[in-house]
């Protein structure tokens, strides 16, 4: 049900040091450290327990250690040591398992780090103990730094237009096609619709559709129609269309796949719809048309437009746009 590329941490419910139930919907919400250990106060894991109770502040307390020792062990380790984690009760090793913590049934030294969405970002398996707090606390600020930084693609993003003719995969396209239906939208109604163009002769016969500033579009090898209905999302108070709103949405989701693949994904506006439905026969409203080729032809650039494809992104400034209503 929760689909990811990362590895999910496993549902699960399993008992702390209090005998109070921590589930795995605690571990959401927040960066967390799952460490697993064979068992309460031996050497290694007394260690590795007390170097992470001494970082237990720079990882905003959120670390929790797993071993096969029942609630009365534990809690007697983490009182005698001086812990300062969570410890959770896993006798079966059924959790460890679901992680990938075991060899057989042997539990394995192994430490998980977890991010907000419960995805796995970074593992280890048949720990080392000395010197591995700090090495996971290395690993969990560069994610965390990582994730709070502005989207990479989203900020290298353009509507460059010096397209290449080079053909695009149906896969490519398919791919492109994913990223757009994941987007949100009202009542789940997904108004968006596509139509893919690429042979030669309707390719020509749409080019007539664009305006003269568009002529760079004819040398996309595909041009992504962009249409939906009123009828097809919701219908609210003050002439809130929201097919148009959430079928812009999946357009952003579609750019910025396609940015992320090497490919231009540069929606216009300068065409004449009745021609696009007339060639296509779409009924209701043609929103955009996306070239989507790869970069590289500035040959086929006016000046102008070889300028700004060489230029800096320009944007009004920030404090134009939003305010914190205090």
């Amino acid at each position: 049900m929760r689909n990811s590329n990362y590895k999910l941490i496993p549902e699960f419910v399993l008992k702390d040091e209090e005998k109070k139930d921590f589930s795995w919907q605690n571990l959401l919400g927040k960066y967390s450290v799952v460490y697993f250990y064979p068992k309460a106060n031996t050497p290694g894991c007394t260690l590795e327990g007390i170097d992470f109770s001494r970082l237990i502040d720079e990882f905003n307390g959120n670390v929790v250690g797993i071993s096969p020792d029942d609630c009365k062990a534990i809690t007697s380790f983490k009182s005698k040591k001086g812990l300062k984690v969570k410890l959770l009760s896993d006798p079966e090793k059924e959790v460890a398992r679901a992680f990938g913590a075991t060899d057989g049934e042997k539990l394995v030294r192994s430490t998980f780090i977890i991010d907000p969405w419960g995805r796995i970002r970074k593992e280890w398996i048949k720990v080392s103990v000395k010197g591995h707090a700090e090495q996971v606390l290395n690993e969990y600020k560069k994610i965390i730094a990582s994730d709070l930084e502005l989207n990479e693609n989203i900020s290298f993003r353009r509507a460059f237009r010096a397209v290449k003719s080079d053909p695009i995969s149906d896969e490519e396209i398919k791919t492109l096609i994913r990223a757009a239906h994941l987007a949100p939208s009202c009542a789940n109604k997904q108004p968006w619709r596509f139509v893919i163009v690429r042979n030669e002769e309707k390719l020509k016969k749409l080019h007539e559709a664009l305006s003269d500033g568009n002529y760079w579009m004819k040398y996309a090898p595909a041009i992504i129609v962009v249409h939906t209905k009123d009828e097809l999302d919701c219908q609210l108070s003050d002439n809130r269309n929201y097919a148009l709103y959430d079928t812009g949405t999946a357009v952003g989701f579609l750019v910025v796949q396609a940015t992320q693949m090497g490919l231009i994904a540069h929606p216009i506006a300068g065409f004449e719809p009745l021609k696009v439905k007339e060639l296509l026969n779409i009924e209701g409203t043609v929103i955009t048309l996306i070239a989507v080729g790869r970069w590289g032809n500035f040959d086929i650039l006016n000046d102008k437009h070889l300028q700004i494809e060489k230029s800096e992104r320009r944007r009004v400034d920030l404090e134009e746009i939003y305010r914190f209503d205090s």
